[in-house]
């Protein structure tokens, strides 16, 4: 509010001839009445050193939008190193298994039964050491030492292998009782039955047995024929010996297909559980078979 000075206002008083008006609002003097250079909207305004409040609060906000963002940023990558860790310790323990997978048919015949011993009991953990010794463990005597034997274990070598651990086979003769095969062979899979069989010449007569036919049909092919070596698989050998169907008298090895790895790296005797019921059933139903891993 605005109002003239009093005619004689005391010692500051100018009789000058001008008409003085007083600001109460801000607190000084216009001589010409016009608006005020400073007012409320200018109270925050850096020229006459106020500070401005609002940029503050957005200068505070977007520190800590930065603040967030960067943990955020540092916490997924910490979560990507973690995970590139992981994968990479994965890929070196899948190596690892299958360095071992593809090397453990070489080694001696205390390392392989103490191997076979190690998959019953991770199959079967609630199982006692009996009841495991009793249907999957295979003892160190009945395992056939082929350490000695050096070339790679591959299908142009495997007749090689068949020769070296089951004699009556390199000589070319068929058993004279039907059903009763020299050696047994176990494949993780049909197809890997087959292709094994063709790596055997066909002077060695062979027969494969898988889940293609019908089990008695298997059966009636084998008890009317007299085939040196048998090419089969877990599940289909368990139910030909259920059968009654193959005679174990003249058996002498029971290979077991285990340096073959498929698409996912098993082998038959980490894929197929039957694999070591049906081994140590040969083992003791015939008194001289000992089992070979190629």
């Amino acid at each position: 509010m605005k109002r003239k000075t009093a005619p004689h206002g005391g010692a500051d008083d100018l009789d000058d001839g001008l008409d003085y008006t007083f600001d109460e609002e801000y607190g000084f003097e216009s001589d010409d009445g016009a608006v005020p250079v400073s007012g409320p909207a200018d109270n925050d305004s850096e020229e006459d050193g106020t500070i401005n409040t609002t940029k503050i609060v957005d200068a505070q906000d977007s520190g800590k939008r930065e603040n967030s963002d960067g943990k955020k940023a540092l916490k997924i990558e910490k979560r990507q190193r973690l995970k590139e860790r992981m994968a990479l310790k994965k890929k070196r323990r899948m190596e690892t298994e299958v360095t071992v997978k593809r090397s453990i048919a070489a080694m001696e015949p205390a390392v392989i039964a103490d191997y076979i011993a190690k998959k019953a009991r991770l199959w079967h953990p609630k199982l006692s050491s009996i009841e495991l010794d009793d249907q999957y463990l295979l003892p160190q005597s009945r395992v056939c030492d082929m350490s000695f034997w050096d070339k790679d274990r591959s299908l142009p070598n495997f007749d090689n292998f068949l020769n070296s651990c089951t004699k009556p086979c390199d000589m070319g003769n068929p058993p004279e009782e039907k059903g009763a095969p020299f050696a047994i062979v176990i494949c993780i899979s049909a197809i890997r039955a087959c292709d094994v069989r063709r790596a055997i010449p066909k002077a060695i007569r062979s027969m494969k047995i898988i889940a293609k036919n019908s089990i008695s049909k298997d059966c009636q092919n084998l008890q009317s024929s007299n085939p040196a070596v048998v090419l089969t698989t877990p599940e289909r050998l368990k139910g030909i010996l259920e059968r009654g169907a193959l005679k174990l008298t003249n058996l002498e090895t029971v290979i077991v297909d285990s340096s073959f790895l498929d698409p996912k790296t098993r082998s038959v005797l980490d894929d197929v559980p039957e694999s070591l019921a049906v081994m140590k059933l040969l083992v003791t139903a015939s008194e001289k078979a000992k089992v070979a891993l190629f």
